[in-house]
Protein backbone atom coordinates (compact mmCIF):
# COMPACT_ATOMS: atom_id res chain seq x y z
CA UNK A 1 0.00 0.00 0.00
CA UNK A 2 1.56 3.71 -0.67
CA UNK A 3 1.14 5.66 2.61
CA UNK A 4 1.86 8.85 0.68
CA UNK A 5 -1.05 8.55 -1.12
CA UNK A 6 -3.36 6.78 1.28
CA UNK A 7 -6.66 7.01 -0.89
CA UNK A 8 -4.68 6.69 -4.67
CA UNK A 9 -6.83 4.30 -6.87
CA UNK A 10 -4.60 1.51 -6.29
CA UNK A 11 -4.90 0.84 -2.64
CA UNK A 12 -8.84 1.52 -3.27
CA UNK A 13 -8.99 -1.56 -5.38
CA UNK A 14 -6.62 -3.37 -3.16
CA UNK A 15 -8.82 -2.52 -0.33
CA UNK A 16 -12.32 -2.70 -2.01
CA UNK A 17 -10.94 -6.22 -4.23
CA UNK A 18 -14.91 -7.70 -5.03
CA UNK A 19 -15.41 -11.41 -5.24
CA UNK A 20 -15.43 -12.85 -9.01
CA UNK A 21 -18.35 -14.94 -7.93
CA UNK A 22 -20.32 -13.11 -5.76
CA UNK A 23 -19.99 -8.94 -6.28
CA UNK A 24 -21.63 -7.81 -3.06
CA UNK A 25 -18.67 -8.76 -1.15
CA UNK A 26 -15.19 -8.25 -1.07
CA UNK A 27 -12.38 -10.71 -0.74
CA UNK A 28 -10.22 -8.06 1.49
CA UNK A 29 -9.22 -9.78 4.89
CA UNK A 30 -8.77 -7.46 8.28
CA UNK A 31 -5.45 -7.44 8.66
CA UNK A 32 -2.47 -5.39 10.53
CA UNK A 33 -3.17 -2.10 8.15
CA UNK A 34 -7.14 -2.88 7.58
CA UNK A 35 -10.42 -3.30 9.71
CA UNK A 36 -13.57 -3.24 8.52
CA UNK A 37 -16.25 -1.97 10.39
CA UNK A 38 -20.43 -2.33 9.18
CA UNK A 39 -21.86 1.15 10.39
CA UNK A 40 -20.08 4.84 12.20
CA UNK A 41 -21.22 6.65 15.10
CA UNK A 42 -20.11 8.81 17.73
CA UNK A 43 -20.78 6.10 20.25
CA UNK A 44 -17.95 3.97 18.72
CA UNK A 45 -15.32 6.53 19.02
CA UNK A 46 -13.20 5.02 21.85
CA UNK A 47 -12.98 1.79 19.74
CA UNK A 48 -12.07 3.50 16.75
CA UNK A 49 -9.26 5.53 18.76
CA UNK A 50 -7.85 2.50 20.07
CA UNK A 51 -7.46 1.13 16.52
CA UNK A 52 -5.98 4.47 14.86
CA UNK A 53 -3.81 4.43 18.05
CA UNK A 54 -2.50 0.02 17.35
CA UNK A 55 -1.95 1.48 13.30
CA UNK A 56 -0.15 5.02 14.46
CA UNK A 57 2.29 2.01 16.19
CA UNK A 58 2.59 -0.56 13.60
CA UNK A 59 2.73 0.95 9.97
CA UNK A 60 -0.52 2.63 9.36
CA UNK A 61 -3.96 1.64 8.73
CA UNK A 62 -7.76 2.21 7.28
CA UNK A 63 -10.69 1.66 9.22
CA UNK A 64 -13.22 1.01 6.54
CA UNK A 65 -16.89 2.13 7.47
CA UNK A 66 -19.83 0.24 5.67
CA UNK A 67 -18.56 -3.23 5.22
CA UNK A 68 -19.96 -5.80 7.14
CA UNK A 69 -17.81 -8.32 9.62
CA UNK A 70 -17.55 -12.32 8.40
CA UNK A 71 -18.57 -12.39 5.57
CA UNK A 72 -17.75 -8.94 4.09
CA UNK A 73 -20.61 -7.57 2.56
CA UNK A 74 -20.68 -4.25 0.52
CA UNK A 75 -22.98 -2.22 2.23
CA UNK A 76 -22.07 1.16 2.92
CA UNK A 77 -23.40 3.60 4.98
CA UNK A 78 -26.92 4.87 4.88
CA UNK A 79 -29.04 6.74 7.02
CA UNK A 80 -28.26 8.19 9.83
CA UNK A 81 -25.08 6.33 9.50
CA UNK A 82 -23.75 8.21 6.30
CA UNK A 83 -25.36 11.51 8.17
CA UNK A 84 -23.20 10.83 10.96
CA UNK A 85 -19.95 10.38 8.21
CA UNK A 86 -20.97 13.23 6.22
CA UNK A 87 -21.30 15.53 8.94
CA UNK A 88 -17.57 14.51 10.74
CA UNK A 89 -15.94 17.34 12.22
CA UNK A 90 -12.23 16.75 11.53
CA UNK A 91 -11.30 19.60 14.17
CA UNK A 92 -13.58 17.45 16.90
CA UNK A 93 -11.57 14.69 15.56
CA UNK A 94 -8.25 16.06 16.28
CA UNK A 95 -9.50 16.99 19.98
CA UNK A 96 -10.45 13.23 20.52
CA UNK A 97 -6.98 12.15 19.58
CA UNK A 98 -5.15 14.87 21.77
CA UNK A 99 -7.23 14.67 24.57
CA UNK A 100 -6.80 10.75 24.45
CA UNK A 101 -2.54 10.35 23.22
CA UNK A 102 0.54 11.54 22.62
CA UNK A 103 2.75 12.05 20.84
CA UNK A 104 -0.32 13.31 18.30
CA UNK A 105 -1.80 11.13 16.00
CA UNK A 106 -1.69 12.16 11.98
CA UNK A 107 -4.80 11.03 10.10
CA UNK A 108 -7.17 11.48 7.03
CA UNK A 109 -10.88 11.11 5.85
CA UNK A 110 -12.34 9.94 3.03
CA UNK A 111 -15.45 9.08 1.03
CA UNK A 112 -15.62 6.67 -1.35
CA UNK A 113 -18.79 5.58 -3.53
CA UNK A 114 -18.58 2.25 -5.41
CA UNK A 115 -21.60 0.84 -7.28
CA UNK A 116 -23.66 3.29 -5.60
CA UNK A 117 -22.98 2.77 -2.14
CA UNK A 118 -21.03 5.27 -0.21
CA UNK A 119 -18.27 4.12 2.30
CA UNK A 120 -16.49 6.29 4.83
CA UNK A 121 -12.46 5.55 5.21
CA UNK A 122 -10.14 6.82 8.42
CA UNK A 123 -6.85 6.43 7.49
CA UNK A 124 -3.92 6.66 9.99
CA UNK A 125 -0.06 7.27 9.20
CA UNK A 126 2.81 5.40 10.95
CA UNK A 127 3.78 7.64 13.69
CA UNK A 128 7.10 9.11 13.29
CA UNK A 129 7.40 9.32 17.15
CA UNK A 130 6.73 6.14 18.53
CA UNK A 131 4.98 4.73 20.91
CA UNK A 132 1.73 6.59 20.92
CA UNK A 133 0.86 5.89 24.82
CA UNK A 134 -2.57 6.44 25.80
CA UNK A 135 -3.02 9.24 28.25
CA UNK A 136 -6.73 9.36 29.58
CA UNK A 137 -9.10 7.08 30.44
CA UNK A 138 -12.32 6.27 27.95
CA UNK A 139 -15.03 3.17 29.18
CA UNK A 140 -13.25 -0.03 28.89
CA UNK A 141 -11.68 0.68 25.19
CA UNK A 142 -9.09 3.11 26.83
CA UNK A 143 -7.06 3.02 29.70
CA UNK A 144 -3.94 5.63 30.55
CA UNK A 145 -0.49 4.16 30.13
CA UNK A 146 -1.62 1.49 27.73
CA UNK A 147 0.03 1.35 24.22
CA UNK A 148 -1.93 -0.35 21.62
CA UNK A 149 -0.52 -2.33 18.33
CA UNK A 150 -2.17 -3.91 15.95
CA UNK A 151 -1.76 -8.11 15.37
CA UNK A 152 -3.25 -9.65 12.52
CA UNK A 153 -6.59 -7.90 12.18
CA UNK A 154 -6.61 -7.80 15.62
CA UNK A 155 -5.85 -4.22 17.89
CA UNK A 156 -4.61 -5.38 21.37
CA UNK A 157 -1.96 -4.13 23.92
CA UNK A 158 1.32 -4.09 22.44
CA UNK A 159 3.53 -7.31 23.59
CA UNK A 160 7.20 -7.31 24.91
CA UNK A 161 8.69 -7.74 21.70
CA UNK A 162 6.85 -5.25 19.69
CA UNK A 163 7.17 -2.53 22.38
CA UNK A 164 11.21 -3.51 22.16
CA UNK A 165 11.67 -3.23 18.59
CA UNK A 166 10.01 0.24 18.83
CA UNK A 167 12.12 0.99 21.61
CA UNK A 168 15.47 0.02 19.66
CA UNK A 169 14.12 2.04 16.14
CA UNK A 170 13.62 4.86 18.28
CA UNK A 171 17.40 4.85 19.77
CA UNK A 172 18.63 3.82 16.31
CA UNK A 173 17.08 7.22 14.68
CA UNK A 174 18.22 9.36 17.87
CA UNK A 175 21.39 7.97 17.10
CA UNK A 176 21.29 8.67 13.32
CA UNK A 177 20.35 11.53 13.60
CA UNK A 178 23.06 12.91 16.87
CA UNK A 179 25.70 11.24 13.94
CA UNK A 180 24.56 13.59 11.08
CA UNK A 181 24.19 17.01 13.37
CA UNK A 182 27.80 16.37 14.49
CA UNK A 183 29.01 15.17 10.98
CA UNK A 184 27.39 19.16 9.70
CA UNK A 185 29.07 20.52 12.72
CA UNK A 186 32.56 19.05 11.97
CA UNK A 187 32.04 20.61 8.29
CA UNK A 188 31.15 23.95 9.84
CA UNK A 189 33.73 24.44 12.23
CA UNK A 190 32.61 24.05 16.28
CA UNK A 191 33.04 27.80 17.14
CA UNK A 192 30.99 28.77 13.40
CA UNK A 193 28.47 26.46 13.95
CA UNK A 194 25.26 27.05 15.84
CA UNK A 195 22.13 25.38 16.94
CA UNK A 196 18.84 26.81 14.96
CA UNK A 197 15.34 26.15 17.34
CA UNK A 198 12.74 24.89 15.06
CA UNK A 199 10.03 25.94 17.47
CA UNK A 200 11.11 29.64 18.36
CA UNK A 201 13.21 30.37 15.32
CA UNK A 202 15.92 31.56 17.45
CA UNK A 203 20.37 30.28 16.38
CA UNK A 204 22.37 30.54 19.20
CA UNK A 205 26.19 30.07 19.40
CA UNK A 206 29.75 30.77 19.94
CA UNK A 207 28.67 34.79 18.71
CA UNK A 208 25.44 34.98 20.14
CA UNK A 209 22.00 34.62 19.15
CA UNK A 210 19.89 36.01 16.62
CA UNK A 211 16.41 35.26 14.64
CA UNK A 212 15.80 35.25 11.16
CA UNK A 213 13.03 37.54 10.15
CA UNK A 214 11.14 37.28 6.45
CA UNK A 215 12.01 40.80 5.52
CA UNK A 216 15.77 40.40 6.14
CA UNK A 217 16.28 37.04 3.47
CA UNK A 218 16.81 39.98 0.61
CA UNK A 219 19.48 41.46 2.49
CA UNK A 220 21.37 38.46 2.76
CA UNK A 221 23.74 36.83 0.39
CA UNK A 222 23.38 32.85 0.99
CA UNK A 223 26.48 30.76 0.16
CA UNK A 224 26.94 27.32 0.17
CA UNK A 225 30.20 25.26 0.46
CA UNK A 226 32.65 25.95 -2.40
CA UNK A 227 31.35 29.13 -3.31
CA UNK A 228 31.94 32.80 -2.49
CA UNK A 229 30.78 36.39 -2.29
CA UNK A 230 32.53 38.99 -4.27
CA UNK A 231 30.21 41.99 -3.30
CA UNK A 232 32.78 43.61 -0.57
CA UNK A 233 30.99 44.41 2.69
CA UNK A 234 27.54 42.84 1.84
CA UNK A 235 26.61 40.57 4.77
CA UNK A 236 27.32 36.78 4.13
CA UNK A 237 25.62 33.75 5.66
CA UNK A 238 27.44 30.22 4.97
CA UNK A 239 25.35 27.31 4.90
CA UNK A 240 25.13 23.54 4.75
CA UNK A 241 21.77 22.80 3.56
CA UNK A 242 19.15 25.03 2.47
CA UNK A 243 17.16 28.01 4.07
CA UNK A 244 13.59 29.21 2.90
CA UNK A 245 11.11 31.80 3.73
CA UNK A 246 8.55 30.28 6.38
CA UNK A 247 5.64 31.25 4.22
CA UNK A 248 6.86 28.75 1.65
CA UNK A 249 7.32 25.99 3.92
CA UNK A 250 4.71 23.65 3.80
CA UNK A 251 2.42 23.18 6.87
CA UNK A 252 0.11 20.20 7.67
CA UNK A 253 -2.05 23.11 9.57
CA UNK A 254 -4.68 23.22 6.85
CA UNK A 255 -7.98 22.16 8.21
CA UNK A 256 -8.87 18.25 7.26
CA UNK A 257 -12.28 17.88 4.94
CA UNK A 258 -13.37 14.46 3.51
CA UNK A 259 -12.53 14.26 0.04
CA UNK A 260 -14.98 12.39 -2.42
CA UNK A 261 -14.49 9.86 -4.92
CA UNK A 262 -15.88 7.68 -7.10
CA UNK A 263 -14.75 4.03 -8.05
CA UNK A 264 -14.80 2.81 -11.52
CA UNK A 265 -14.09 -0.74 -12.03
CA UNK A 266 -14.91 -2.92 -14.65
CA UNK A 267 -18.41 -3.06 -15.32
CA UNK A 268 -18.23 0.50 -15.04
CA UNK A 269 -15.61 0.73 -18.00
CA UNK A 270 -17.68 -1.44 -19.92
CA UNK A 271 -21.44 -0.32 -18.93
CA UNK A 272 -20.55 3.45 -19.73
CA UNK A 273 -19.25 2.34 -23.09
CA UNK A 274 -21.67 -0.04 -24.16
CA UNK A 275 -24.22 2.94 -22.72
CA UNK A 276 -22.48 5.72 -24.49
CA UNK A 277 -22.54 7.35 -21.08
CA UNK A 278 -20.91 10.79 -20.63
CA UNK A 279 -18.49 10.47 -18.32
CA UNK A 280 -17.86 13.26 -15.90
CA UNK A 281 -13.89 12.17 -15.90
CA UNK A 282 -12.95 9.82 -18.80
CA UNK A 283 -9.49 10.03 -18.17
CA UNK A 284 -9.86 8.33 -14.87
CA UNK A 285 -11.45 5.41 -16.87
CA UNK A 286 -8.25 5.06 -19.21
CA UNK A 287 -6.28 4.93 -15.72
CA UNK A 288 -8.34 2.62 -14.13
CA UNK A 289 -7.74 -0.40 -16.78
CA UNK A 290 -4.54 0.43 -15.83
CA UNK A 291 -4.97 -1.60 -12.78
CA UNK A 292 -7.49 -3.79 -13.58
CA UNK A 293 -6.80 -8.24 -14.28
CA UNK A 294 -7.07 -7.09 -18.06
CA UNK A 295 -6.32 -4.71 -20.47
CA UNK A 296 -8.77 -5.83 -22.51
CA UNK A 297 -11.46 -2.82 -22.41
CA UNK A 298 -12.93 -0.16 -24.30
CA UNK A 299 -10.57 2.68 -24.30
CA UNK A 300 -10.98 5.11 -27.68
CA UNK A 301 -14.25 5.77 -26.15
CA UNK A 302 -12.57 7.23 -23.40
CA UNK A 303 -10.20 8.96 -25.34
CA UNK A 304 -12.70 10.07 -27.85
CA UNK A 305 -14.67 11.71 -24.94
CA UNK A 306 -11.29 13.49 -23.22
CA UNK A 307 -10.22 14.75 -26.59
CA UNK A 308 -6.96 12.38 -26.40
CA UNK A 309 -5.15 11.14 -29.11
CA UNK A 310 -2.73 8.42 -28.70
CA UNK A 311 0.50 9.79 -27.90
CA UNK A 312 -1.30 12.11 -25.38
CA UNK A 313 -2.98 9.38 -24.16
CA UNK A 314 0.17 7.22 -23.60
CA UNK A 315 2.05 10.27 -22.04
CA UNK A 316 -1.01 10.03 -19.45
CA UNK A 317 -0.73 6.58 -18.71
CA UNK A 318 3.12 6.37 -18.16
CA UNK A 319 2.13 8.93 -15.48
CA UNK A 320 0.07 6.47 -13.71
CA UNK A 321 1.83 4.27 -10.77
CA UNK A 322 0.53 0.67 -10.88
CA UNK A 323 2.00 -2.68 -10.67
CA UNK A 324 -0.34 -4.60 -12.67
CA UNK A 325 0.56 -5.98 -16.52
CA UNK A 326 -2.72 -4.26 -17.42
CA UNK A 327 -0.04 -0.78 -17.70
CA UNK A 328 2.06 -2.19 -19.67
CA UNK A 329 -0.46 -4.49 -22.57
CA UNK A 330 -2.90 -1.08 -22.87
CA UNK A 331 0.28 0.66 -23.29
CA UNK A 332 1.10 -1.64 -26.46
CA UNK A 333 -2.97 -2.01 -27.27
CA UNK A 334 -2.82 1.84 -28.33
CA UNK A 335 0.86 2.17 -29.77
CA UNK A 336 0.81 -0.84 -31.99
CA UNK A 337 -2.78 0.07 -33.26
CA UNK A 338 -3.66 -3.82 -32.41
CA UNK A 339 -7.01 -4.99 -33.43
CA UNK A 340 -9.30 -7.49 -32.05
CA UNK A 341 -11.03 -8.56 -35.05
CA UNK A 342 -10.78 -12.19 -36.40
CA UNK A 343 -10.81 -13.99 -39.71
CA UNK A 344 -13.10 -16.59 -38.99
CA UNK A 345 -12.21 -20.01 -40.51
CA UNK A 346 -13.81 -21.54 -43.56
CA UNK A 347 -13.42 -25.18 -43.12
CA UNK A 348 -16.52 -27.82 -42.59
CA UNK A 349 -16.08 -27.87 -38.98
CA UNK A 350 -19.50 -27.44 -36.67
CA UNK A 351 -17.52 -24.52 -34.75
CA UNK A 352 -16.48 -22.98 -38.18
CA UNK A 353 -20.37 -23.50 -39.66
CA UNK A 354 -21.69 -22.06 -36.55
CA UNK A 355 -19.63 -18.41 -36.98
CA UNK A 356 -20.86 -17.64 -39.92
CA UNK A 357 -24.68 -18.63 -39.10
CA UNK A 358 -23.78 -16.12 -36.66
CA UNK A 359 -22.26 -13.46 -38.85
CA UNK A 360 -25.66 -13.86 -40.75
CA UNK A 361 -27.64 -13.51 -37.86
CA UNK A 362 -25.70 -10.50 -36.53
CA UNK A 363 -26.00 -8.63 -40.33
CA UNK A 364 -30.12 -9.77 -40.20
CA UNK A 365 -30.30 -8.23 -36.36
CA UNK A 366 -31.77 -11.85 -35.41
CA UNK A 367 -29.58 -13.27 -32.89
CA UNK A 368 -31.07 -15.16 -29.77
CA UNK A 369 -30.10 -12.90 -27.15
CA UNK A 370 -30.67 -15.87 -24.46
CA UNK A 371 -27.22 -17.86 -26.19
CA UNK A 372 -25.56 -19.19 -23.45
CA UNK A 373 -22.26 -21.49 -23.14
CA UNK A 374 -20.34 -22.70 -25.95
CA UNK A 375 -22.85 -21.07 -28.33
CA UNK A 376 -22.52 -17.79 -26.86
CA UNK A 377 -18.59 -17.79 -27.42
CA UNK A 378 -18.93 -18.74 -31.04
CA UNK A 379 -21.14 -15.74 -31.27
CA UNK A 380 -19.12 -13.46 -29.93
CA UNK A 381 -16.18 -14.71 -31.96
CA UNK A 382 -18.33 -13.98 -34.89
CA UNK A 383 -18.59 -10.97 -34.10
CA UNK A 384 -15.20 -10.12 -34.00
CA UNK A 385 -15.43 -11.42 -37.48
CA UNK A 386 -17.90 -8.99 -38.83
CA UNK A 387 -16.02 -6.01 -41.26
CA UNK A 388 -15.50 -2.93 -39.64
CA UNK A 389 -17.92 -1.66 -42.40
CA UNK A 390 -20.19 -4.10 -41.20
CA UNK A 391 -19.97 -3.50 -37.34
CA UNK A 392 -20.28 0.07 -37.85
CA UNK A 393 -23.87 -0.43 -39.66
CA UNK A 394 -25.25 -1.86 -36.78
CA UNK A 395 -23.21 -0.96 -33.97
CA UNK A 396 -26.57 -0.04 -32.04
CA UNK A 397 -27.69 -3.41 -32.14
CA UNK A 398 -24.25 -4.86 -31.95
CA UNK A 399 -24.22 -2.72 -28.05
CA UNK A 400 -27.35 -4.01 -26.79
CA UNK A 401 -26.68 -7.46 -27.33
CA UNK A 402 -23.47 -7.58 -25.56
CA UNK A 403 -24.26 -4.86 -22.92
CA UNK A 404 -27.01 -7.88 -22.01
CA UNK A 405 -25.09 -11.04 -22.54
CA UNK A 406 -22.13 -8.84 -19.77
CA UNK A 407 -24.80 -7.91 -17.39
CA UNK A 408 -25.90 -11.45 -17.44
CA UNK A 409 -22.84 -13.77 -17.51
CA UNK A 410 -19.54 -11.71 -17.13
CA UNK A 411 -19.53 -12.04 -13.40
CA UNK A 412 -19.87 -15.70 -13.15
CA UNK A 413 -18.40 -16.37 -16.67
CA UNK A 414 -15.44 -19.04 -17.24
CA UNK A 415 -12.25 -17.38 -18.38
CA UNK A 416 -12.66 -18.16 -21.84
CA UNK A 417 -16.27 -16.93 -22.33
CA UNK A 418 -15.09 -13.86 -20.43
CA UNK A 419 -12.42 -12.92 -22.72
CA UNK A 420 -14.48 -13.24 -25.85
CA UNK A 421 -17.08 -10.89 -24.32
CA UNK A 422 -14.09 -8.40 -23.73
CA UNK A 423 -12.75 -8.77 -26.88
CA UNK A 424 -15.75 -8.36 -28.99
CA UNK A 425 -16.81 -5.25 -27.04
CA UNK A 426 -13.13 -3.95 -27.78
CA UNK A 427 -13.84 -5.05 -31.45
CA UNK A 428 -16.94 -2.56 -31.54
CA UNK A 429 -14.74 0.07 -29.29
CA UNK A 430 -11.97 0.29 -32.24
CA UNK A 431 -15.14 0.11 -35.02
CA UNK A 432 -16.36 3.45 -33.66
CA UNK A 433 -13.55 5.21 -31.70
CA UNK A 434 -10.58 4.30 -32.86
CA UNK A 435 -9.86 6.37 -36.37
CA UNK A 436 -11.21 9.05 -34.92
CA UNK A 437 -8.38 9.75 -32.15
CA UNK A 438 -5.58 8.33 -33.84
CA UNK A 439 -6.28 11.03 -36.61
Amino acid sequence: MDSLIPFSQENMNEIFKVSPNKPNRVISRESSWLEFKESFGWASLAKYLRSCAAFANSKGGYIVFGIANRPHILKGLKGKNLDSFEGFDPEQMTNHFNDHFAPEIEWNIHQYELHGNVYGLLYVYESKNKPVVCCKDAGKELKEGDIYYRYRGRTERIKYPELRTILDAGREQEQQLWMQHLANIARIGVREAGIFDLHTGQITGFGGSFLIDESLLSQLSFIKEGEFSEVKGKPVLKLIGNVEPIRSMPSNAGKKQIIKTKGIRIGDIVGSFLSRERVAEPQEFIKQICFESTAFLPVYYYMHTAGLNSGRTIDMLNEVVSRSASKTKLIERIMNTSTQQLTLPAGDSYAAKKKREYVEQLIGNSVDPTLSGKNLEYCLQAVRGLSQKEAFKHSKYLRILLRNWFNKHYASAKGSLADNLRRAICWIDEVIYKEGVNK
